[in-house]
């Protein structure tokens, strides 16, 4: 339901003949081109303000006496925009408190120029209302956290979380520098049918449908395979398409019911020529869009220096498992040694699965979670690729390779099988293991085979998942998080449940808030309670060393959490804080991190060593509210100024330290200001860092612009050895 308050100042716009809903705004720059000319004023020496129009959504607002400071957000960024009485007149400053509530839009009038504090500004001449937000915005620091809320609602998720837009803007990149490279290589772009008479394409469950004009059944395109190929016989040498695809199957961070596939296809290449060019591709999708080849996803760092493995699914499951499939003839057999391994398979059907779905389950089983960096593993049994060519010297296999990292299949490509005789044989084929039982074959395709009887050139191409590789490459195990808005049931309950609960409006919302149901009681009294800052800890630094020896052991965690303690004494100084406590909480915040991965149980083992220790509650709230992914678990918010410190702690230091990687020295002593804010800005820059945890130094007290310049002169001081 629509908030009341906010009906009623809706009610009090269209009241004074103003237009609650405008039908536009001509703007002059973007918040982030007026903010950069604001900054240029100082920087650069430049005295005078430049006129300019800006519009977008009121984030934020504090009012200190006549003057009343917005903070504005549109597609660029954030500027802060300043309404003083003495030049825009109090009658207008009191319209725009009597009207405007956080997330209305608004179009703004004024000069750039500096506030007192330095912060980059546009001084308002004059306001104009443009949309009433009839809504509350997400609790202004937690923003929209919980998962599948985030999914219901990306477009709150897209307002609140900077690391979101970041993240599907870099996808967005990410499509047109592939298509940008293929364009280059003399690749054309075509359109293939989603809506077909037939399952084509990939072994895979198709979601069914029916033409009710024609009379007839329909499939969704499972992959745009076959009809690329056609183009190719008809003599486009190189095809290529962006294809949205969908698959009837189980649902899994890994796998999704419609994605966005790319598909091309190249005549007179082999799968050896496709791998050369898909390495370059993707190494120059990597060193564009990331500047580097090493990516760290969190779990780990994925190494993309070339050249990458090539090894083929034969060796690679015989290593893994002591089965040698060559050996095996039928799926009995293949059933047989698995068995007699010990080996557990998860999938449904296994009892009637065809030999080389059998064959697929085991690798994926025992080899494909195994390979980290990427790897092209290679000649696949031909029973499990009904449209690939098979291998010259052995027609058991076939040449075909599917590039693997961190344990997810990113491209599958091959040889294309052009013999039509073949093809109809091997189409047969999976029509028995279909009358036997097995719904994930394909049928045999009348059309595509009088294709390819008028006779194909040799080719090569492959099919990527596009959402699997932008979640690779962004840090993300969960391709939900890659895809605007993923399929989901829908709610059983209100939909006005996700919005209210997201909102910091919500009726009972408190410190703790509702989320945390399922935690016992126990737990719960463990978090604490939230203050601004803490005058006895409890714990000295000579304790807190003491248990970060005994918990912590990961190099790169300890430089972390030891970098974040110099950060945090730095902010306690800007505040007048209680330094010793300050920098204890920075020291201690990750302290069971390494013996708890499951960001559901992250901070509560810890609490329970701190309440043992005998640290204020305080103290324990403000390490709490820093864990964002477990907060559907904890319930605990970022409150305080402290516990906002804690959070923009941690994060910057991550940011930092990412910055320094692609300095020649890499050390933290060579790294400039200005190179610090521009990274920050940059979205595709260390994708892993949390920007919007490190916009909460404002909810200590400190703009963004001052706690990147207080940071960095704290590391440059006390640099981690």
């Amino acid at each position: 339901m629509s908030d009341e308050a906010r009906l009623q100042k809706l009610a009090a716009i269209q009241a004074a003949g103003e237009l609650p809903y405008a039908e536009r705004y001509e703007r002059t720059h973007s918040l982030i081109a007026a903010r950069e000319l604001a900054t240029a004023q100082a920087d650069d020496g430049v005295e005078a303000g430049q006129a300019v129009r800006v519009a977008g959504r009121v984030m934020t607002r504090r009012v200190f006496g006549k003057l009343l400071f917005l903070h504005l957000q549109d597609g660029s960024g954030r500027c802060q925009v300043v309404l003083d009485a003495k030049s825009i007149g109090a009658e207008e400053v009191e319209r725009f408190q009597a009207w405007v509530d956080l997330g209305d839009h608004i179009g703004v009038a004024g000069t750039t120029g500096r506030t007192k504090k330095g912060e980059p500004s546009v001084w308002a001449d004059s306001w104009t209302f443009l949309s009433k937000s009839l809504r509350p915005l997400p609790e202004k620091w937690a923003g929209l956290s919980d998962p599948e809320s985030r999914q219901r609602e990306r477009y709150l998720d897209l307002v609140s979380n900077p690391d979101t837009r970041a993240r599907f803007r870099f996808r967005s990149r990410f499509v047109k520098e592939l298509r940008r490279y293929l364009d280059d290589h003399e690749f054309e772009e075509v359109d293939t049918p989603i809506l077909q008479t037939k399952v084509t394409g990939a072994l895979a469950k198709p979601f069914i449908t029916h033409h009710n004009a024609m009379d007839m059944a329909c499939v969704l395109r499972i992959a745009p395979e076959t009809w690329l190929k056609q183009c190719v016989a008809g003599g486009m040498d190189r095809v290529y398409e962006v294809a949205r695809c969908f698959r009837n199957e189980g649902m899994s961070p890994a796998h999704l019911q419609d994605f966005t596939m790319v598909e091309w296809y190249a005549a007179y290449w082999n799968y050896q020529d496709n791998m050369d060019f898909t390495e370059g591709l993707l190494l120059h999708l990597v060193d564009t869009l990331l500047g580097t080849r090493k990516v760290d996803i969190g779990s780990v760092v994925l190494d993309f220096a070339p050249s990458w493995p090539r090894i083929s699914m034969r060796d690679l499951i015989l290593q893994d498992s002591g089965i040698d499939y060559a050996e095996l003839p039928d799926a009995d057999a293949v059933r047989a040694a698995i068995a007699e391994k010990g080996i557990r398979l998860e999938a449904d059907g296994l009892d009637t699965m065809s030999r080389g779905n059998l064959i697929d389950q085991l690798y994926k089983k025992v080899s494909r979670p195994a390979l980290v960096n990427p790897t092209f593993v290679t000649d696949h049994p031909i029973d499990l690729s009904p449209l690939a060519r098979s291998n010259d010297g052995d027609p058991s296999r076939v040449d075909r390779y599917q590039l693997v990292a961190n344990g997810w299949e990113l491209i599958n490509a091959y040889s294309e099988l052009i013999d039509p005789l073949d093809q109809r044989a091997r189409f047969e084929q999976q029509m028995e293991a279909r009358a036997g039982g097995d719904d994930e074959t394909l049928p045999l395709d009348e059309d595509y085979l009088r294709c390819m009887e008028h006779g194909m050139p040799p080719m090569s191409g492959w099919g990527m998942g596009v959402d699997r590789f932008v979640a690779l490459l962004t840090g993300q195990d969960n391709l939900r998080e890659v895809t605007l808005f993923p399929l989901l049931k829908p709610l059983e309950s209100s939909p006005d449940t996700a919005s209210d609960a997201a909102s910091g409006d919500a009726p009972g919302d408190d410190a703790t808030g509702d989320a945390a149901e399922s935690m016992s009681d126990e737990h719960r009294a463990l978090l604490g309670s939230p203050a601004d800052d803490i005058e006895d800890l409890g714990i000295s630094m000579e304790r807190a060393r003491v248990l970060f020896d005994e918990w912590v052991e990961t190099p790169s965690l300890r430089r972390q959490m030891e970098e974040a303690s110099i950060v945090m004494g730095a902010l306690a100084r800007r505040r007048g804080a209680n330094e010793d406590a300050w920098r204890v909480l920075g020291l201690l915040h990750n302290l069971d991190f390494d013996k708890v991965k499951e960001a559901d149980r992250h901070c509560l083992v810890a609490a329970e060593v701190f309440v043992a220790e005998g640290m204020h509650p305080a103290g324990i709230h403000a390490i709490a509210a820093h864990n964002d992914k477990g907060l559907h678990a904890t319930g605990i918010r970022c409150v305080s100024a402290l516990d906002h410190a804690v959070s923009a702690a941690e994060a910057v230091v991550g940011l930092v330290h990412a910055s320094c990687q692609v300095l020649p020295s890499k050390d933290v002593k060579d790294l400039k200001l200005k190179s610090l804010r521009k990274r920050f800005k940059k979205a595709g820059f260390a994708v892993n860092v949390e920007r919007d945890l490190i916009e909460r130094c404002e909810g200590a007290g400190v703009p963004l612009e001052d706690f990147l310049a207080l940071t960095l002169d704290a590391l440059q001081t006390e640099a981690v050895s």
